[in-house]
């Protein structure tokens, strides 16, 4: 009888410290993602697993206090029975039998369950470990204060924490880690994710609509011819400009003028453009997306002009560009073609592209890595390589790519064959 209660003990023991090393391994490495949105919903373990979390230091000092006295009893009163029931060789045999077993069942087995089902481990254990740290606090600070005073005497600096950047790597990291094989919903996921993290870096200068696209109305011209540029305009806003095309004054929106002509029954003579303009609002080519898109949020606005350090005009920038830098090209029904027809990739594996086809478009779609600080066109990305103007026919290779030139007009590059690195080898 005593034999057997000897045996039920051990087991519980062994149960318990396996309990408790797989309660440390799933509470570190639980999704905080996750546990804050069962929190959220008024999950109360979720919540107490977020609390064990903010303070993981305290948590497994606690964890390896109870351990190491499990531990030490186990094999303390496994000492004492086996030398004092059985002989001298069955008891090294008992000692090293429950040695095994607590390796295997009080660390290994436990802590593999702890990271397939780390989350739904926390879940569990949750209760019990914030019962344990609370009533082990006054020990643990004396043991953490004793190890504090140790790394000090070591020169050991602990108020050191992670940059901004690299708390961004890490998400980063995460949003790779994140499996999508075969999946194509899934890479266009992870693709935003990561478009949304490139916000803060990219400047307007390589989203915007340049300026030799915008369409603008000269503000001195008749309202009648105003308005019969106006239903041609695919746009909602339109810049107004005097004396010159970049002298941009006003910005006019579409509605506006089509509700001040209906207001006037159709009578042009009582519309006054310079009432319905509103004052343009510029902004510097190096503001990034990311300040650009709060700056839209906090002013309401969905479209700015962007002006270079002397104050000349660059182009336009609206709302829609940014989100498209996020999802990709988004397409209406006054869009003369979509993006996707700027873009055809042959069967030898080449594409060939506008020069107007952005480089962030390029690397999205393919995975590739061109450099986007030079231009933000792969016409213009050549042109800023090459530093001159090329004839067509003309092969380049730019950071192992061999690109080509098909066509062109003036000194702009229309055309381009490209040959990634894979299909020149």
């Amino acid at each position: 009888m005593t034999c057997s209660l000897f045996f039920v003990g051990l087991a519980f023991a062994i149960i318990l410290a396996g309990f408790i090393s797989g309660s440390e391994t799933a509470l570190t490495g639980a999704s905080r993602a996750y546990l804050y949105h069962l929190a959220k919903k008024g999950d109360v373990r979720a919540k107490k697993v977020i609390d064990l979390q903010k303070n993981m230091s305290n948590v497994i000092s606690t964890v390896l206090v109870i351990n190491q006295l499990i531990v030490f009893l186990i094999t303390t009163v496994v000492t004492l029975v086996s030398v004092h029931f059985f002989c001298a060789t069955h008891a090294v045999i008992i000692q090293t039998i429950t040695g095994i077993l607590l390796v295997i069942y009080a660390e290994i087995f436990p802590k593999m369950v702890a990271i397939k089902f780390a989350t739904q481990f926390a879940l569990f254990a949750a209760p019990f470990i914030k019962g344990a740290v609370v009533f082990l606090h006054p020990l643990i600070t004396v043991l953490e204060y004793i190890a504090k005073i140790t790394l000090k005497l070591l020169r050991v600096d602990m108020s050191k924490q992670d940059s901004p950047e690299q708390a961004d790597e890490e998400l980063r990291g995460a949003i790779e880690m994140h499996s999508s094989d075969g999946d194509q919903e899934e890479a266009e996921k992870k693709s935003m994710l990561k478009s949304i993290l490139d916000l803060e870096e990219i400047a307007v200068s390589h989203a915007m609509v340049h300026r030799k696209h915008l369409f603008t109305i000269d503000v001195s011209l008749p309202i009648e011819k105003i308005a019969e540029e106006l239903t041609i305009c695919p746009f909602s806003r339109v810049p107004l400009w005097k004396d010159n095309s970049e002298n941009i004054i006003g910005v006019l929106k579409v509605k506006t003028f089509l509700r001040a002509l209906q207001l006037s029954q159709g009578d042009y003579k009582k519309i006054k453009i310079q009432g319905l303009m509103s004052d343009p609002w510029f902004i510097p080519e190096t503001t990034h997306l990311l300040d650009q898109l709060r700056n839209f949020k906090k002013r309401r606005e969905h479209f700015a002009l962007v002006v270079d350090e002397y104050g000349d005009l660059l182009g336009c920038i609206t709302l829609e560009d940014i989100l498209e830098e996020i999802v990709g090209e988004i397409a209406d029904e006054y869009d003369a073609e979509p993006m996707e027809d700027g873009i055809s990739v042959q069967a030898d594996g080449t594409v060939i592209a506008d020069g107007s086809t952005p480089i962030r478009d390029l690397n999205r779609q393919f995975d590739w890595d061109l450099p986007e600080e030079g231009a933000s066109t792969i016409g213009g990305y050549v042109m800023y390589y090459i530093r001159k103007i090329p004839d067509i026919g003309q092969l380049y290779v730019i950071s192992g790519f061999r690109i080509e030139i098909l066509r062109k007009q003036g000194n702009q590059i229309n055309l381009v064959k490209i040959i990634p690195p894979s299909s020149s080898d």
